[in-house]
């Protein structure tokens, strides 16, 4: 069947709509997920726009998550590149994130928290002892609140939240 002039051009005019939506949306969405983004997404995408332009990482976790890079240009950003990494670090400050990872603050037997910091399509692991070597009794959702604090012990605490009681790991808990 043959196309008609119109529907041809539609189609062009289509195309031509993708392809424009396709350079401009994207930054925008990307801001705005910013807000969304836990302390270690953020770190990921703050090192990775470095990462992208040869940054020489010396940190063992950015060489472990990038590899050492050190090629031209060494981490020197265009102007688009630095206004993401200002935005990310927007974020990482608003969000009290420290090194990529939500700063530890003091907890306080009997508090309150709340889960920040997963991912939406993920869980918080709850185990038997203050550790990852100990099993896994059960998970917190991304979004979960009123998880009670009932003591902390360095990176850990033990927690109770509905019928489970057990501990997990401070970073992605938020006391309130």
């Amino acid at each position: 069947m043959k196309k008609s002039f119109f529907s041809s051009s539609i189609l062009g005019f289509s195309m031509y709509a993708l392809m424009t939506i396709g350079v401009f949306v994207p930054t925008e969405v990307q801001a705005r997920s910013y807000s969304n983004m836990g302390c270690y997404d953020l770190w990921y995408a703050r090192n990775s726009i470095f990462a992208n332009k040869g940054q020489c990482f010396e940190s063992s976790k950015a060489i472990r998550a990038f590899g050492r890079r050190c090629y031209s240009p060494y981490g020197r950003l265009n102007s688009w590149e630095k206004s993401q990494v200002s935005d990310i670090k927007y974020w990482e400050r608003r969000k009290g994130c420290s090194g990529g990872y939500v700063s530890r603050p003091s907890y306080s037997r009997g508090k309150y928290a709340r889960v920040s910091g997963i991912r939406w399509n993920d869980t918080l692991a709850v185990r038997s002892g203050p550790s990852t070597r100990y099993r896994r009794i059960g998970n917190l959702p991304p979004d979960a609140t009123s998880v009670q604090i009932l003591e902390c012990s360095r990176k850990w605490c033990r927690i109770r939240y509905g019928n489970i009681t057990g501990w997990a790991y401070n970073q992605y808990l938020r006391q309130y």
